[in-house]
């Protein structure tokens, strides 16, 4: 079972639409949770001479073994946790992971992460506990920096399930888009510095339709928001949003210190700078895309770009869509 650890001053306390005001947000299904057996493996902390905590190698973790059905399904974010150049994939049936063309999952706290970010340090999350967990359900706000061996309480335990979260990768600031009101929140979009204390913010000039949430890894106050009418960026806490992008569906964007990343069209990739809007469209694989719902860049290499699609295929590239590399075609493992 994950073990779970409490942070000191916080309370344990749709498919498709979410109504916020007089916006829409579009939100995706939720999920069910299965189990299955994997390979025997050894996790644990080492500490390190600089006081941080340094995983042990994935072919060393008791936590993960290799993927056994080969299916990655359900997705519901993606990114590299703790800068190890491990890409982490949350679905419903628990975190998998993709590490040197070699692919693992987990044998148990097989929790349906939504709302995943990773960050410079693990990863933040919400959802549902897996399958034969004690964990409360909803998970409430949690962060993990240990791979999800051990899930640490932010708040909101057994209240709330934040579909739409978006945390900065070094700032670790948050805002999440609440869908029910809970012990601290009414419906609405809330931000937070530090996951103690919570305000919540008003998306100004902003279409009434939305497909997404994402903020800067280091500058809390830059938010930009997805939409069918393009993408929208906001430099001060979304007191007021600019359309950065041409009047076209955006369905996923991700940031960068000095740029960003984003869907054209629900189908292309754009790479924008964030000084003078220069646009570079990058190479797309030959096959037929369907929409770009999720988007990661690898913090230690930013050539290394990876999408994952409405039709559960991930494609990554190395080297800025020079070449790319079907990883997963329609849910099921490319060999």
């Amino acid at each position: 079972m994950s073990k779970l650890k409490k942070k000191d001053g916080h309370d344990l306390k749709s498919k498709w639409f979410l109504i916020i005001g007089t916006t829409t947000l579009l939100i995706s299904a939720g999920c069910q949770n299965n189990d299955e057996a994997k390979p025997e493996e050894n996790t644990e902390m080492i500490q390190v001479e600089d006081g941080e905590d340094n995983l042990v190698s994935l072919k060393d973790s008791s936590l993960y073994g290799e993927l056994q059905n080969k299916q990655i399904e359900h997705v519901h974010g993606m990114g590299y946790p703790g800068n190890r150049n491990e890409l982490m994939i949350a679905t419903h049936n628990g975190p998998i992971i993709y590490f040197e063309d070699f692919w693992y999952e987990g044998k148990e706290n097989k929790n349906d992460y939504m709302g995943f970010n990773a960050v410079s340090d693990g990863f933040y999350s919400s959802g549902h506990p897996g399958e034969g967990s004690d964990l409360p359900n909803p998970l409430g706000l949690i962060k993990s920096t240990d791979r999800g061996k051990t899930l640490e309480e932010l708040g909101f335990q057994g209240e709330s399930d934040f579909h739409y979260l978006s945390v900065g990768y070094e700032s670790h600031a948050i805002y999440a888009v609440n869908q029910q009101k809970n012990s601290e929140m009414d419906i609405g979009v809330y931000f937070s510095e530090d996951a103690a204390k919570w305000e919540e913010i008003q998306l100004n000039g902003i279409p009434n339709q939305l497909s997404g949430i994402a903020t800067h890894p280091i500058d809390s106050n830059v938010l930009a928001i997805t939409s069918p009418t393009g993408l929208y960026l906001s430099s001060n806490k979304g007191s007021s949003f600019d359309r950065v992008s041409d009047e076209i569906s955006v369905s996923s964007v991700s940031l960068r210190p000095n740029q960003l990343i984003y869907s054209k069209g629900n189908n292309k990739l754009v790479i924008q700078n964030l000084s003078n809007g220069d646009e570079k469209e990058l190479p797309m694989p030959k096959d037929e895309i369907k929409t770009i719902d999720y988007i990661a860049v690898n913090p230690q290499n930013e050539e290394e770009i990876v999408f994952h699609t409405a039709s559960e295929s991930i494609y990554i590239t190395t080297n800025l869509g020079s070449e790319w590399k079907q990883l997963v075609k329609n849910g099921e493992i490319v060999e």
